[in-house]
């Protein structure tokens, strides 16, 4: 038997524009609704081995990578490199790699693509690496909430150890970034076990009612960041009490758009929001084939124009950042705004400093310098790799049906070994490449369903224009730059597509009262902890005094993982520390008479005997400032675990997916269930 598939040998045609093969009038004219009761007519049909004209491989790979460009950036940089940006976290060398980031995702999904799509068989196996469909590989969204917690609590880590300068801590969000590609490699060895599993096992451990339950969650868990990023951004909008109960002002103000400073939930941030959701909804009312399957896109492209034109005319009370005032004090990263004058949404000092041409590992620093391993994080990244394949096997299933090819039987299986062996390859290689690890990108079987167009032709172009993206430099700078309010309102579409298409998953087979009762519990808990975040970490995902609260109460609090606490003089106690010493106060006896509130000199003059105070220091276990950290050494075995089991649980699809994978396993099947239930 030949090393690779026949798959492989798929070319391009020799009619370089192909006009008597498709219809392009079809692909680019806009709709009329109104004038077209009867519908339009679809264009022929192009099946996954078909030899595309080099015209038409280049615009149906252009409309996958326009589809999944921005959630590429969005989950492969933009939102993790942010999170060191603001002067409470910061690490300048961090923030400063996010347009670095968000290109080197973009070049290493291209090459990641074409691993999936290539499908060839491994040398005298009966193994496949890759699906052979036009599967496209992209960041992954499922490792976006652990990639941030790891970055932030490495900022964090070095403000308590005294490494910081001033409020910057540089490289210290790299090195938790570092230690994040590390601790990745290792677990994308699990999803390269299970692609090696028999199919029988794959299907037991994988059916619709798990796969569509990970989807559905991952998106749904998402969702709630896509809204605060409509309002101006996740930072200012969880910590809106939290700074004020930490300091006794606030609320916090939103620092990601631009020299424009306002308050979460202002009109200016969910107008701009808005400009993208109703160009992507105004596509999809009169846009042609090409620009339906392509609005995202276009719609973010409109609200980055609309946002370039707009401006804020500040009043008075407005604060701006300290770059666009460099005459007037700073404090907290914030200046007082004139009166009058008109403020950008956009700073592009990103784009001028941005080199016109990069690569990967063309940063300074590189974050392999800073690779690493780490052990408490292991096993929700491990849980990200399973629901990583869940998802996969899922999005294989829908690519199949988009490309007319059955979705059972050994040919479905092979794809789907093969798929799993590719996305555990790639994870790997992802993280090399300094990159988030990859997944198959579910939005595009709709791009394949729309255009009817499954030819591999278009996925080995589309991998080639995200290459193309990554490589020029500006490309990721000018992504990198966008108001935070105009990624809002593409991420909340592209996390709510993601929710629709796990419906979409558990809609493929009938529900029964089984599969009904395990919707019910994983659904519900999955949902529900997205909904009540502070369930099992009190404070839930704010910072400032909601740092405090997940270090002294909750399911599993901080301190109890705590072997060293801070010590502080007797004066700086208060009725909320906990105290495990005592003080002799200061006091003066004159004669039979004695006094704790007469000072040294008054005793003196009185001819008394003054006793100094004795001020010993004291253990502090409950944290009432520093942001929640309060504890200067862990029990790492402890700290471990309680990382661990506090992120499994209080992440909508680590709880709910293994709530169903347990019970899917675990319940009987009733003696009425078809056999081709979920």
């Amino acid at each position: 038997r030949p090393v690779w598939d026949a798959e492989c040998a798929a070319g391009p045609d020799r009619d370089i524009l192909g006009l008597r093969k498709y219809n392009y009038k079809w692909l680019c004219m806009p709709t009329l609704p109104c004038f077209s009761k009867d519908g339009v007519r679809p264009p022929v049909f192009l099946s996954k081995d078909e030899k595309l004209p080099l015209l038409l491989a280049i615009i149906m790979g252009l409309q996958h990578a326009l589809a999944m460009v921005a959630g590429i950036a969005t989950s492969g940089g933009l939102l993790i490199a942010g999170d060191a940006c603001f002067d409470f976290q910061k690490d300048s060398a961090m923030c400063k790699s996010k347009a670095y980031l968000v290109s080197a995702s973009w070049i290493t999904s291209g090459i990641l693509t074409i691993i999936q799509v290539f499908r060839c068989r491994i040398l005298k196996t009966k193994y496949y690496l890759g699906t052979g469909l036009v599967s496209v590989m992209g960041t992954s969204f499922t490792f976006l909430p652990v990639a941030r917690d790891m970055v932030v609590s490495s900022i964090m880590e070095a403000k308590v150890a005294g490494d910081c300068i001033g409020l910057d801590c540089p490289e210290a969000g790299m090195r938790g970034y570092g230690r994040f590609l590390g601790t990745c490699m290792v677990a994308a060895f699990f999803e390269i076990f299970l692609a090696l599993l028999p199919p029988r096992i794959i299907k037991k451990l994988f059916p619709p009612v798990v796969t569509g339950c990970a989807v559905l969650l991952i998106g749904g868990g998402l969702i709630g960041s896509g809204i605060k990023y409509v309002g101006g951004g996740v930072f200012c909008a969880d910590n809106m009490e939290g700074k004020h109960a930490a300091f006794g002002f606030g609320p916090q103000l939103c620092n990601e758009n631009g020299d424009v400073v306002l308050g979460f939930g202002a009109p200016q941030y969910i107008g701009l929001a808005c400009t993208v959701i109703f160009f992507t909804t105004f596509l999809q009312f009169f846009g042609s084939p090409f620009m339906k399957s392509t609005s995202l896109f276009f719609g973010l492209l409109f609200g980055m124009i609309v946002s370039g034109l707009a401006s804020y005319e500040a009043v008075a009370g407005d604060q701006t950042m300290c770059s666009a005032e460099p005459g007037k004090p700073c404090i907290g990263g914030f200046a007082s705004a004139t009166v009058g004058k008109a403020y950008s949404y956009w700073n592009s000092d990103r784009i001028v400093e941005s080199k016109s041409f990069t690569f990967l590992w063309d940063n300074e620093p590189n974050p392999l310098l800073f690779l690493g391993f780490a052990p408490e994080y292991f096993l929700p990244i491990l849980i990200g790799f399973f629901i990583s394949t869940a998802e996969t096997v899922g999005d294989i299933g829908l690519s199949c049906d988009a490309s007319e090819i059955p979705s059972e039987g050994d040919d479905f299986d092979s794809r789907v070994q093969g798929g799993l062996l590719a996305d555990g390859l790639s994870s790997f290689l992802a993280a090399i490449m300094t990159s988030a690890p990859n997944t198959t990108f579910s939005q595009n079987n709709g791009v394949i369903a729309l255009t009817r167009c499954a030819s591999r032709a278009a996925g080995f172009a589309c991998a080639g224009w995200l290459i193309l993206f990554g490589v020029v430099g500006k490309f990721g700078a000018i992504m990198s730059s966008v108001p935070i309010c105009v990624v809002g309102g593409l991420v909340f579409m592209c996390f709510s597509m993601v929710f629709v298409g796990g419906i979409k998953i558990i809609a493929s087979k009938p529900i029964t009262r089984r599969t009904s009762y395990i919707l019910t519990l994983s659904l519900g808990m999955g949902m529900g902890v997205a909904m009540v975040p502070h369930l099992f970490e009190a404070g839930g995902t704010g910072s400032y005094f909601s740092k405090n609260m997940a270090h002294n109460y909750g399911f599993w609090p901080a301190k109890d993982a705590c072997k060293t606490f801070y010590t502080v003089p007797h004066f700086l106690a208060t009725p909320a520390v906990n105290s495990r010493a005592t003080v002799t106060k200061a006091k003066c006896v004159v004669g039979n008479y004695s006094s704790e509130s007469i000072s040294e000199n008054d005793c003196t003059g009185l001819s008394g005997v003054y006793t100094d105070a004795v001020t010993q220091q004291l253990v502090v276990e409950n944290c009432i400032s520093n942001n929640g950290h309060c504890c200067t050494e862990y029990d790492a075995t402890q700290k471990m675990w309680r990382t661990s089991i506090v992120m499994i649980l209080k992440t909508p699809y680590c709880i709910g997916t293994l709530l169903a994978l347990f019970l899917n396993l675990a319940l009987p099947y009733d003696k009425e269930d078809v056999q081709g239930e979920i």
